[in-house]
């Protein structure tokens, strides 16, 4: 019995290497590798498609996806009945996470003389060449200045704070969430204590300015304070209280956090 398929799939190339994926075992074309996609559900848009499967399958998110070429399959699949498929391939301008082998057996970051090598699906091969061609040889980059805003919009926009998976005693993580509509941005800082991770807004009692300045450390040498770089003041990672300097006595506005994942995110509203 024939059947019809509409599929989708994302082409990402950074520093000149394309990201590929390699089909599990035991589905179609089990060990091919490929750019990475998938069925388009029913009630989906193409977009929406291609944003599920790299979720489910490289734990990433597309953005700025825009149509770049398309090619057809047909005939007998390995493994599967005779089908048609149509493969709608889009130009992703932008990148939220790093692709991992979520839902596929691996991934990697291929130069274009090392993609003409691989083994891959009939309706990739010739969008792979074309690449290629368009680069003179080579894969050009397909993130642009739009692709890369609408990245940092995304990190914004989502509570999970950036860097709060590898947080330790001794090092803190400065961070800008997008407020509510009655707030401006969320600039704040995530620093691991004793008693478990706290989270300040990033800004001085003594001058609404951020503590850090030209990427000098927030913590001091010793750990044992945060440090506010314009003014010297000192406060305690587990309170944030300033126990020296201009605004001694008072403290940071705290930030309520939680655990979300491996990492941190913010729960809300400030902390208690």
């Amino acid at each position: 019995m024939s059947a019809t398929l509409l599929a989708v799939a994302g082409i990402f190339v950074r520093e000149g290497r394309l990201l590929m994926s390699r089909r599990p075992k035991g589905g179609t074309w089990p060990g091919l590798w490929e750019l990475p996609g998938g069925k388009v559900e029913d009630g989906e848009t193409p977009e929406e498609a291609l944003v599920r499967e790299w979720r489910e399958e490289l734990d990433a998110i597309p953005l700025g996806a825009v149509p770049f070429d398309f090619g057809t399959e047909s005939g007998l699949v390995p493994g599967r009945s005779r089908r048609h498929v149509t493969l709608l391939f889009f130009r992703v301008r932008g990148l939220r996470g790093t692709p991992s082998a979520k839902g596929v057996e691996a991934v990697r970051w291929c130069p274009a003389d090392e993609a003409r090598l691989l083994a891959t699906p009939p309706a990739d091969a010739p969008v792979l060449a074309r690449l290629a061609a368009e680069g003179g040889g080579a894969f050009r980059d397909t993130g642009d200045a739009e692709g890369r805003a609408l990245a940092r919009e995304a990190v914004e926009n989502d509570p999970f704070i950036e860097g709060s998976e590898a947080l330790r005693v001794r090092r803190a993580v400065t961070f800008v969430k997008r407020g509510s509509t009655e707030e401006r941005d969320v600039r704040g800082l995530l620093v691991a204590t004793p008693h478990g991770a706290r989270a300040y807004r990033n800004v001085c009692p003594h001058v609404p300015i951020p503590l850090d300045r030209d990427g000098e450390p927030l913590l001091s040498a010793d750990g044992r304070f945060l440090v506010c770089r314009n003014h010297g003041a000192l406060f305690t990672p587990e309170d944030g209280r300033c126990v020296a300097g201009p605004c001694e006595g008072d403290s940071l506005a705290s930030l309520r956090v939680v655990r979300s994942g491996a990492g941190w995110a913010l729960g809300g509203g400030e902390a208690p």
